[in-house]
């Protein structure tokens, strides 16, 4: 049940994910502090990758000269019940919607 609920999120935001380009990535990347939503998105993506969560790994990930094509492959239908539940808590977050994240990043 609780993979029901997670999956239409991950479809929409995998959505979103398309929209990214490199300098989006550079963008989010240039933070030394990035703002609260933007390090949220960040843990979230981390998680699914089975990477820590902290910013300063999620800088290495962005920094990947392959991240956008990471994300955008992504293989959403093999995510574990432990990992889409650890997600779950980030996805039902009321700012956790793509409108709120671009007011505060364009990325």
């Amino acid at each position: 049940a609780d993979l029901a609920i997670a999956m239409p999120a991950l479809e929409k935001a995998m959505e979103e994910v398309e929209k990214l380009d490199k300098s989006s990535v550079s963008e989010v990347k240039a933070y030394t502090k990035p703002p609260v939503l933007v390090e949220t998105v960040m843990q979230a993506v981390m998680l699914l990758f089975g990477k820590p969560t902290d910013w300063a790994s999620a800088k290495k990930v962005l920094s990947e000269s392959n991240f956008l094509q990471q994300i955008k492959t992504f293989d959403k239908d093999h995510v574990t019940a432990s990992t889409s539940n650890k997600v779950k808590k980030y996805i039902e977050m009321p700012e956790f919607k793509p409108d709120k994240v671009k007011a505060v990043s364009g990325a």
